[in-house]
């Protein structure tokens, strides 16, 4: 069985991290506060990871609060990749 794929955000400051960690912890959103991956940004720093199953959920709060990250990764086993957000049109 194939582990889930996860969603790594990285922000522009540590404001919008943590604004960002607050809205989605105060919605009960699945989220980890995590040291930014070395295998991406070999800088110290915070990044929000979660499962690719929440990401519909977890953007979609972002994007109106105004929290847009930075970048964004898609982590599969040890493969990184750029991962860029696309709402779904219902």
């Amino acid at each position: 069985m194939t582990e889930e794929a996860e969603i790594i955000l990285i922000f522009s400051s540590n404001t919008k991290i943590l604004n960002a960690e607050d809205l989605l912890e105060e919605m009960s959103l699945p989220i980890t506060l995590v040291p930014v991956p070395k295998e991406v940004n070999p800088n110290c720093g915070l990044a929000i990871s979660f499962a690719e199953s929440q990401k519909e959920k977890i953007m979609t709060v972002l994007l109106a609060a105004d929290l847009k990250p930075s970048v964004a990764y898609r982590r599969q086993g040890q493969d990184f990749s750029v991962w860029a957000f696309e709402p779904s049109i219902n």
